[in-house]
């Protein structure tokens, strides 16, 4: 009798990885393009709610961005499934995932045009599509830990984009030190992007005033101890103006500027740099011009005092950079 023996060659299992690359990149880099406009849409309508045009514009963004995530469901037929009926479920579910993290990493790792950026917030995807492609326990257990080490690393890794953001948006725009970007907050207000012209640092603060937002306030930071008693930067709605009101001086480097029926600002002279505060917004329920002007004057002395230099993470999202640096471009 004779003996039977299967010549026929064995297929690497190498062979069937490679086979599923092609589905797991391509269902990587479509996880992580088609929820961008839906994430946009979520945070405007949530974030932006208190606005009726800005809210409309995040329900807009919301509805067209789900619309065009639709074909990442014609995926689908490149998945050989042992239930294809369930194909489109589980992209459905897939694309509800990568929204989700991309959604949560939009809080805990704000996106900044940069090459890290772009890969980290694909990432998630990539491992998703690695579990949804594969359809292995090791694939799932290692896309589970994989996110959860991402979520874990993602703190760490925002604190240190902070810190070279700050250092190239300082030499990018030749602000001369930390000391000139003061910090100082204005209650009910949005801060603008600090601008610099050479001389000034300034910082204009937003109030939402019905569909859109209008300067009610300014902060201004020079070098050295220039004079205090000098023409004042202020916010008139879409513009700014100057204006010289009286100067008092309260204590050694603090200076009042006004009257005792309206108070324009302060004025500080601190750590070699002179900080002005303009303008505001408190409410007034009842009082007279006169308790009204000492509420406002108290509420800005409080403020200018409590200036003080920006850290890495406060600086972040007052920042416009003057120009991309290579550093800029990989790093963040």
């Amino acid at each position: 009798m004779t003996e039977y023996v299967d010549t026929a060659p064995l297929r690497p299992q190498s062979t069937s990885l490679a086979r599923r690359k092609g589905p797991v990149l391509r269902l990587g880099i479509a996880g992580a393009v088609a929820p961008i406009l839906p994430v946009v849409g979520i945070r405007k309508w949530l974030y932006d709610s208190l606005q009726p045009f800005h809210e409309a514009l995040g329900i807009t963004v919301l509805v067209v961005g789900l619309l065009m995530a639709l074909p990442v469901l014609l995926m689908a037929k490149h998945l050989r499934m042992s239930r294809p009926k369930y194909a489109k479920l589980v992209l459905v579910l897939m694309l509800t995932a990568d929204t989700a993290a991309m959604l949560l990493l939009t809080r805990i790792l704000p996106f900044r045009m940069g090459l890290l950026s772009c890969l980290l917030y694909g990432l998630p995807s990539a491992l998703i599509a690695c579990a949804v492609v594969l359809r292995s326990r090791l694939a799932v257990s290692a896309t589970l830990a994989g996110l959860v080490a991402f979520c874990a690393l993602a703190a760490p890794i925002r604190t240190w984009q902070q810190h070279i953001a700050a250092q190239e948006w300082l030499q990018t725009t030749g602000v001369p030190s930390r000391a000139m970007v003061q910090v100082v907050n204005f209650p009910g207000m949005e801060q603008e992007a600090y601008t610099w012209d050479g001389k000034q640092l300034t910082a204009m603060f937003d109030y939402p005033f019905g569909p859109q937002q209008i300067w009610m306030a300014a902060e201004t930071v020079t070098q050295g101890n220039v004079n205090p008693c000098g023409p004042l930067l202020t916010a008139d709605g879409d513009a700014t103006s100057t204006e010289s009101p009286p100067c008092t001086q309260e204590a050694p480097g603090l200076w009042y500027r006004g009257t005792p029926d309206k108070a324009n600002g302060y004025v500080l002279q601190r750590d070699g740099v002179t900080i002005s505060v303009t303008g505001g917004v408190w409410p007034n329920t009842g009082k007279s011009q006169a308790a009204y002007t000492v509420e406002r004057k108290a509420a800005l002395q409080h403020l200018v005092l409590a200036a003080h230099p920006a850290t890495d993470a406060e600086l972040w999202p007052h920042m416009r950079s003057e120009r991309l640096t290579l550093r800029s471009f990989l790093l963040l």
